[in-house]
């Protein structure tokens, strides 16, 4: 089995500790993200194999597109299927609320099993200090 596909399969686990809520697609979640270097491996394997530009913005740009995510084409996100973890916690805890989820948000001790989970899997393949954005950091 391939790395790629052995990444893939770990991070379906983890991602299946996180509840599914009906999304409304309002957006207001979708600014400037943070994800991981396991993360990196899928969203950049799936961009290649679907033609999808992977566009980094500058803060220039991120403040002409409303602090939007440059994967966000025509009111849908272009990277859903391997959406950064981040994304997938929206609206699940505290920290990240959606006024649209009526759900209740995650215990505490499922959130701190998908993140010792997840840290593990990114201590794996040598990416706990490794994040990527979809922006561009300047130097000061």
């Amino acid at each position: 089995m391939f790395e790629i596909e052995k990444i893939k399969k770990n991070l379906e686990k983890i991602y299946k500790k996180i509840p599914e809520f009906d999304c409304k697609h309002c957006h207001e979640c979708c600014g400037p993200i943070i994800w991981f270097n396991t993360e990196e491996i899928l969203i950049k394997d799936y961009i290649e194999r679907n033609g999808i530009e992977n566009v980094k913005w500058t803060t220039e740009e991120f403040n002409k597109n409303n602090m939007k995510c440059p994967f966000l084409k025509n009111d849908r996100c272009i990277i859903y299927s391997v959406r950064p973890i981040v994304c997938r916690l929206q609206g699940n805890i505290p920290q990240l609320p959606c006024r649209f989820n009526k759900n209740s948000f995650m215990s505490e001790e499922t959130l701190k099993k998908i993140k010792k989970d997840f840290y593990e899997l990114n201590e794996k393949y040598k990416g706990v200090d490794i994040f990527y954005s979809t922006r561009k950091l300047t130097k000061i």
